[in-house]
């Protein structure tokens, strides 16, 4: 049987913060990946790159942070068209210029929203899983 599921990368390197986000996706319906850092984004999309359909990424993490690792993704051909909502606590002008100019499709202030708004956030960018058809 086909997975029609719409699949989320979570790039958080606060585990709290990445189980939240898990469990509010999971339950709408979502595949979810989880990533720590930026490496291990590059390691997901090398390995199920085709069916990630959207990136949640938080800006200050270790390795590689998320303004290197938007801008690494949206140089690489396979990638750039690649939904991204960067998830932050940045809550500044520049940075969400940064984000933006990057090509984030979404700038998204954590501590300002609920992960339910996120889920809404999501839902305008790609559509729920249930509503997802098959060919």
């Amino acid at each position: 049987m086909e997975n029609n599921k719409q699949t989320i990368l979570i790039a958080e390197d606060e585990a709290d913060i990445r189980e939240m986000y898990f469990v509010a996706l999971s339950g709408k319906g979502y595949d979810v990946l989880q990533a720590k850092d930026g490496r291990e984004v590059f390691e997901w999309l090398e390995k199920k790159g085709d069916i990630v359909d959207l990136i949640l990424l938080d800006i200050v993490m270790p390795v590689m942070d998320g303004f290197e690792t938007l801008e690494k993704i949206k140089k690489d051909d396979r990638f750039r068209n690649l939904p991204i909502i960067v998830s932050t606590n940045l809550d500044n002008a520049d940075d969400k210029r940064e984000a933006l100019g990057l090509g984030a499709n979404e700038y998204f202030v954590k501590s300002h929203h609920t992960p339910s708004e996120l889920v809404e956030i999501i839902h305008k960018i790609v559509a729920p899983p249930s509503s997802k058809k098959t060919v």
